[in-house]
């Protein structure tokens, strides 16, 4: 086990806020939350933007490249220590089970009504937002909604490799599928 691993775990046990670089994929980027659940494949963080609690990022472990966290002494463990929000809470619905990409889409695709699907290492700034639609063997198939909250008629596929992080739960999908309502049938 690697040092980042070493420390995705100890936040993990400990409830830590994190900061998670990948480095190889968004340079100048790293996410920030708690880190839930982690293994050899995926690490699960609840993220926190502006002081708030907003969604879960799946992370492939193997594209972190640094964690750093403040222990005990973060201010928003405290926080959430103090205000009665303790532990951090885990995704809506049965615990979520790490195992492959395609088990990871169907849970969350059956639990939430959008899922952010991003494959940075074709382009790191593109996400594709939209309704799980048909688990194949091989990749996904999702109904996206834009950011006007407009369904796509059609579905987009995405091959399980090149699917990097997965997001879920946040406020901006919120916003979109309460604008966007029920998708259309697709073709």
């Amino acid at each position: 086990m690697n040092v980042e691993r070493r420390r995705l775990r100890r936040a993990a046990d400990e409830g830590f806020v994190a900061r998670v670089w990948r480095a190889e994929l968004v340079p100048d980027d790293h996410l920030h939350g708690f880190v839930l659940a982690t293994n050899r494949d995926w690490t699960l963080l609840l993220l926190v933007t502006d002081s708030m609690l907003d969604g879960y990022s799946l992370v492939r472990t193997r594209d972190v490249t640094g964690v750093r966290t403040r222990g005990k002494r973060d201010l928003h463990r405290r926080w959430m220590k103090k205000h009665g929000t303790w532990p951090p809470p885990a995704p809506p619905g049965e615990r979520l089970v790490l195992g492959s990409t395609r088990s990871l889409l169907g849970q969350v695709g059956s639990r939430h009504n959008l899922v952010g699907v991003l494959m940075e290492d074709m382009d790191p700034d593109l996400a594709l937002i939209g309704k799980v639609a048909c688990l194949g063997k091989k990749s996904v198939r999702l109904q996206e909604i834009d950011n006007t909250a407009h369904w796509d008629r059609t579905t987009s596929k995405v091959r399980y490799e090149d699917v990097t992080r997965i997001d879920f739960a946040d406020h901006y999908t919120r916003v979109l599928a309460d604008l966007g309502g029920i998708p259309p049938s697709f073709a």
